[in-house]
């Protein structure tokens, strides 16, 4: 298109607008066409909405949001506090509440990151003896409606805050499977669905402290065990999946310095797979395995662990149970 159209669908000023196609050209973002028209340059057609594997929505929220809290990272270096506190007054989910665009920015791209996270999980994991999967923190269905398309026999439950749920009721994932994915809204800080055979926990821990990460867990741990709700036939007693990206290579810390600043410095605590297990045994579950997908995720497959029975002697009590958890499997 020529930078006169261009200017037209945008609301933009023609000749600022032109300037601006002529630096992105410099940097093979945009290519320069016949007549003085402009075009997307191949390598960078992710940008398109309607490309199978866009980042837009992604690349508006660290251009705008996540960009403006960065203004902040000078105060965040000193207190160890928020930037995203600093500089908006509220957190970053009471901010999202109050602001229905950049609410609805943020879900589509969280779905954008979600893709390769669903599909090495759909891959991986032996759901056959899976009737029902709850997913805590869902979004908008992403992780489920992949999972459900892969496993017809599945049925899903998207548990989240009930804004998220209120949009996402009648977005494509839930027309698409009607059903068979339904929108559970809640506080995963106080309890989450009861009656799955399997939870999953994506990239959920890593936004918060330690201690909120065992509050999560432990509504978590209370649903797996809960009598209440239809008992859906299978895993026994059920599983819970979570998936983090850790910390493996210098690479890594890049995306723990962008959870400083927009979620405080208590989140994130955990970097390491370690870390991740002495959480998990804190909330009293259990690891049964732990696998790195080819999504670059850790996924820590658990189970509520057993409670003790009491040692009938002092010198019986154990000294511990980080020993006994099993040791990581590759990729």
């Amino acid at each position: 298109m020529s930078p006169g159209d261009l200017a037209k669908r945008t609301g933009t000023d023609h000749d600022v607008l032109h300037r601006i196609l002529h630096v992105l050209c410099q940097y093979g973002i945009f290519e320069h066409g016949p007549g003085g028209t402009f075009a997307l340059a191949e390598e960078f057609a992710a940008l398109r909405k309607d490309h199978p594997h866009s980042v837009r929505n992604r690349c508006i929220l660290l251009a705008e949001t996540y960009d403006d809290a960065f203004g902040a990272l000078l105060n965040t270096t000193r207190t160890g506090r928020t930037g995203f506190d600093e500089v908006f007054g509220v957190s970053l989910y009471e901010y999202l509440e109050n602001n229905p665009d950049a609410e609805q920015v943020f879900d589509a791209a969280m779905a954008e990151l979600a893709r390769s996270a669903a599909e090495a999980v759909a891959d991986w994991f032996d759901f056959s003896p899976v009737r029902r999967v709850v997913d805590i923190g869902g979004g908008d269905g992403t992780v489920l409606s992949t999972i459900l398309t892969r496993h017809p026999h599945l049925e899903g439950v998207c548990f989240d805050r009930p804004s998220v749920c209120a949009r996402s009721s009648d977005r494509a994932p839930a027309v698409a499977l009607a059903g068979r994915l339904t929108y559970q809204p809640g506080d995963i800080f106080e309890s989450v669905t009861a009656g799955g055979d399997l939870y999953l926990l994506k990239n959920v821990l890593h936004d918060w402290p330690w201690h909120s990460c065992q509050r999560i867990l432990t509504s978590a741990r209370n649903a797996m065990t809960s009598a209440d709700g239809p008992q859906a036939s299978g895993l026994f007693p059920p599983r819970l999946i979570v998936l983090e990206p850790l910390l493996d290579c210098k690479a890594d810390s890049v995306h723990v310095l962008y959870q400083t600043v927009i979620s405080g410095s208590g989140a994130g605590d955990f970097q390491t797979p370690e870390d991740i297990r002495r959480l998990l045994a804190e909330a009293d579950l259990e690891v049964i395995s732990v696998t790195k997908l080819t999504s670059g995720h850790h996924a820590f497959e658990c189970t509520p662990r057993p409670p003790a029975s009491p040692p009938s002697s002092p010198a019986e009590r154990p000294e511990g149970r980080l020993a006994d958890i099993p040791r990581e499997q590759g990729s």
